[in-house]
């Protein structure tokens, strides 16, 4: 019996199969059960006690060392033999779960089954791969996230933790996205678009869009595949005053969710909101304002300069988000599947104005938002975008907006570099989605994999930019 540590830390079953000589048949039996479970489970989140350690062979070996002395003591040397076969198992699974991924690893368990309709409560840890050391358990409540996503087979999910931090370098925060990208076979359009948006700021000009980080998922122990952990749209991404009840005027986020949302009526129809909190604090009074303005004035009203649409809308910020959408070619994106948001106003005389944040890019580069191929050619737009272009004056700044763009980030050459920045980033852990949602399945339009996709866009974006120097430029 001394060498039977040595050989569960080599080969746990065999080693236990020794162990259970000479014991009785039922002790055998259930011994056996017991540990056939364990090792079967993979994922197991026990690894959150012993992975977060600073230093996971000084803790095996301190265990091993452990649990040999007792074995030396202990009448009954198979109970010993299958505590040092559990935590043998659970330190190779929860070594493999991460060895193997060339991403972060998002442990994700819940007390319950994760819904839609309510949230349950869950705990996260996070772990890089280079790093045996993990995130502590962090608590919290999920649920399933999305719209007409709600129907594939792989979920996102939202997640809120009982007290803020920062995951992967991104902004302290309570509330985080599990991004499943089901749709989007090459995984990463949501993040295209969004790093794209974000690189077009300046010092005194940001252009505002949720961070993100490819990650693997583990959800209650099995392997759901490559995920995109991002950041939430709310007042402290914009760097916006927190809410004061007793205040007159506030922040305010609104969210277009259907087709409603074109600008061309008067009052909020299509819009969700989402700063204040709309079920302690109803705020739709400056959206209304606006909404009617857009919908409702003269052009002379529209154009004025001086309480006109340029001192209601950051006008730069306008441009550079229809730019994100007609090169994305977003067709779900422009009267719907938006961020409109506006600050309160602070002491001075500069009023703040509204501008516009991305969201819900997945069915862009060359797909619609059911993953059908779109062509790299049509014009898109909205009432509000309408007006704003039926001006001369402002099409020349646009033309001119898109000439800067189209030579630096918008240009083909920088959009396939991210792409194939992203790819790298991704790396084996693609094979590994695939394997675990094939795209020959589901509800696709047709059977493409990862690597096809990404060449589709690659040569779709080269396609889409010259469409739109014509359509653009044509009169400049």
């Amino acid at each position: 019996m001394a060498s039977a540590p040595a050989q569960f830390l080599s080969s746990p079953k065999p080693a236990f199969q020794a162990a259970m000589d000479g014991s009785k048949p039922r002790f055998q039996a259930m011994c056996r059960t017991l540990l056939y479970r364990v090792l079967n489970i993979r994922g197991m989140l026990v690894h959150h006690e012993v992975v977060r350690l600073s230093s996971l062979k000084m803790k095996r070996a301190t265990c091993r060392y452990a649990i040999e002395a007792r074995m030396t003591r202990v009448p009954h040397r198979p109970v010993a033999a299958i505590a040092l076969a559990i935590f043998c198992a659970t330190v190779s699974v929860a070594q493999s779960a991460t060895n193997e991924s060339n991403l972060p690893v998002v442990f994700l368990d819940s007390t319950n089954q994760i819904v839609s309709e309510r949230k349950v409560s869950s705990t996260l840890t996070l772990q890089e791969p280079k790093h045996p050391e993990a995130t502590n358990r962090l608590t919290g409540i999920a649920r399933i996230h999305g719209g007409v996503s709600q129907a594939y087979a792989k979920k996102s999910y939202g997640i809120t933790l009982d007290a803020p931090i920062s995951l992967l370098g991104m902004r302290k925060s309570a509330h985080w996205l599990l991004n499943a990208a089901y749709i989007d076979r090459s995984l990463m359009r949501h993040k295209l678009a969004y790093d794209l948006f974000r690189s077009l700021s300046a010092s005194n000009a940001p252009r505002f869009a949720v961070a993100s980080r490819f990650v693997e998922v583990r959800l209650n122990g099995k392997y759901n595949g490559v995920y995109l952990l991002m950041e939430r749209v709310d007042g402290q991404l914009f760097g916006f005053h927190p809410f004061k009840s007793n205040d007159t005027v506030h922040a305010c986020i609104y969210k277009a969710v259907d087709h409603s949302a074109n600008f061309n009526q008067p009052g909020h129809a299509g819009y969700e909101q989402r700063q204040p909190d709309a079920l302690t604090y109803a705020y739709w009074a400056p959206l209304d304002r606006f909404d009617k303005f857009v919908s409702t004035s003269s052009d002379s009203q529209f154009f004025n300069p001086t309480n006109g649409i340029a001192g209601r809308l950051d006008l730069d910020n306008a441009i550079d988000f229809h730019l994100l959408v007609l090169l994305t070619r977003n067709i779900d994106g422009i009267t719907k599947n938006f961020i409109i948001a506006r600050d309160a106003p602070s002491a001075g005389p500069i009023k703040p104005k509204f501008f516009f944040a991305p969201w819900d890019y997945d069915g862009t580069f060359g797909r619609n938002w059911d993953a059908t191929p779109v062509p790299p050619s049509g014009w898109l737009s909205n009432h509000l975008f309408d007006r704003l272009m039926s001006n001369g004056a402002y099409r020349e700044k646009f033309a001119a907006r898109w000439r800067q763009l189209r030579d630096g980030p918008f240009s083909a050459n920088k959009v396939q570099a991210v792409i194939d920045s992203n790819v790298a980033t991704l790396g084996p852990a693609v094979q590994r989605n695939a394997r675990r949602w094939p795209t020959t399945q589901g509800g696709y339009p047709d059977n493409i994999d990862f690597a096809e996709d990404v060449r589709e866009m690659k040569s779709w974006i080269e396609a889409r930019i010259k469409w739109l120097d014509q359509e653009i430029l044509k009169s400049h």
